[in-house]
């Protein structure tokens, strides 16, 4: 069981790792001007899209690790259930704390990656639905591995 555990937290690490280097090289193709609509703090649709397919495609590497290094279908297993709970957790504290989120104070397009992670505004359906897509791409990932 330990080494199932294992498996489900490597595959989360990799999965967080995958989606981290999307999201740098997305800003780095579109910039804080490409990554927001106008100069509000709203996403822009190329780069919500950018995330969706990141996220899948992490979660589908997380999966093929969670599957090599568990080596049964129960880190898989282990590993969506992580997906869910601490991706819907996520999206019910962001949802939470845009309310209480400072005015911006200067253009997107002059913020640096970090600020403008903390200033993002992402659509109730994007926060809701990317838990979903986590265990999707791990489900495959991890199928893909067996």
């Amino acid at each position: 069981m330990l080494r199932n555990i294992l498996g489900a937290v490597a595959g989360y690490l990799v999965t967080v790792i995958v989606v981290l280097l999307g999201i740098g090289v997305a800003w780095m193709i579109l910039g804080g001007a490409g990554a927001f609509e106008g100069e509000g703090p709203y996403p822009s649709t190329p780069w919500v899209a950018g995330n969706l397919v990141f996220g899948l495609a992490g979660a589908f590497v997380g999966g093929y690790a969670a599957y090599k290094i568990g080596r049964t279908a129960t880190a898989v297993k282990i590993l969506v259930i992580l997906m869910l709970l601490l991706g819907g957790y996520a999206a019910v504290t962001a949802e939470s704390s845009y309310a209480k989120r400072e005015p911006v104070g200067k253009p997107v397009a002059e913020m640096s990656f970090m600020e403008a992670g903390r200033h993002a505004k992402n659509p109730a359906w994007y926060n809701f639905l990317m838990p979903a897509i986590g265990a999707i791409g791990a489900f495959a990932g991890g199928r893909k591995a067996s």
